[in-house]
């Protein structure tokens, strides 16, 4: 049976400085892992060129690739999407475009935005971004997956509402108090997952909601990282943490 460790990027991989978390020994224990026969999929809601690059830096073996939450599935030979539909995807837009809102629009490969992100903002590691005042003729012509709205958290509620009431072929998802994505209807990284490894012996790890998709088709799964609780944080085990449990189990048999 093909054994698949599946990983989130960002808050599990890496971190805010997007470093590896663990740093060497956790990629250390990436390729024991390999060693044994595990493939590594990289699951995320970045874009593929980003896992691209990762895989690249490290030197991490990554035969497929899941990007912008399930969306878009690839390998080196082949590319499958899930994309909006077009007449959906401009109605939407009209709406949102006028909402005291920022908002941004990827297609397969390309992030597109009115005006650039702030400092704070995540960065891609390759910068695939095009700034352009009004996204109608992208919607035409592009194949669009994914509307990221970033704002107001009672504005990101009232859009959730509207686009849940007009709209049968799309969600809309909170990934945060303060971000909404409007996606395909039924994306998810665990869909994805299951996708490519329908019959697959699978252990998860992931730090953020969009992972838990990925749980139920697992063998084992691990929520990781930083997470706050009311006014405290709380910790759960690291990657490095995780890794060296599933060795300690998997391979050795301890």
């Amino acid at each position: 049976m093909t054994k698949v460790l599946a990983l989130d990027l960002d808050g599990t991989l890496i971190n805010e400085m997007n470093e590896i978390i663990g740093g060497q020994e956790t990629l250390n224990l990436l390729k024991v892992l390999q060693d044994d026969g595990y493939e590594v999929v990289v699951v995320t809601g970045r874009l593929d060129h980003d896992i691209i690059h990762i895989a690249q830096k490290y030197d991490l073996n990554i035969k497929y690739r899941i990007s912008q939450n399930g969306a878009v599935l690839q390998d080196d030979n082949s590319i499958k999407g899930r994309i909006l539909n077009k007449k959906t995807a401009l109605k939407i837009y009209e709406y949102i475009k006028e909402r005291n809102l920022r908002v941004e629009l990827n297609t397969i490969s390309n992030r597109y935005w009115h005006n650039e992100r702030g400092a704070d903002f995540p960065r891609e590691f390759y910068n695939s971004s095009n700034i352009l005042d009004d996204f109608t003729e992208v919607i035409y012509y592009q194949p669009v997956i994914i509307f990221l709205m970033i704002g107001d958290s009672n504005e990101i509620n009232n859009v959730r509402r509207y686009i849940e009431e007009n709209f049968d072929d799309v969600d809309a998802i909170k990934t945060s108090d303060k971000t909404l994505e409007i996606i395909p209807k039924g994306v998810s990284k665990g869909k994805a997952l299951k996708e490519i490894y329908p019959n697959a012996e699978i252990i998860s790890i992931g730090d953020s909601e969009s992972d838990c998709s990925m749980f139920k088709h697992s063998k084992t799964s691990y929520f990781i990282g930083k997470h706050n609780l009311g006014n405290a944080d709380f910790y759960m085990p690291s990657i490095k943490e995780v890794l060296k449990n599933i060795v300690k189990e998997n391979i050795y048999g301890e």
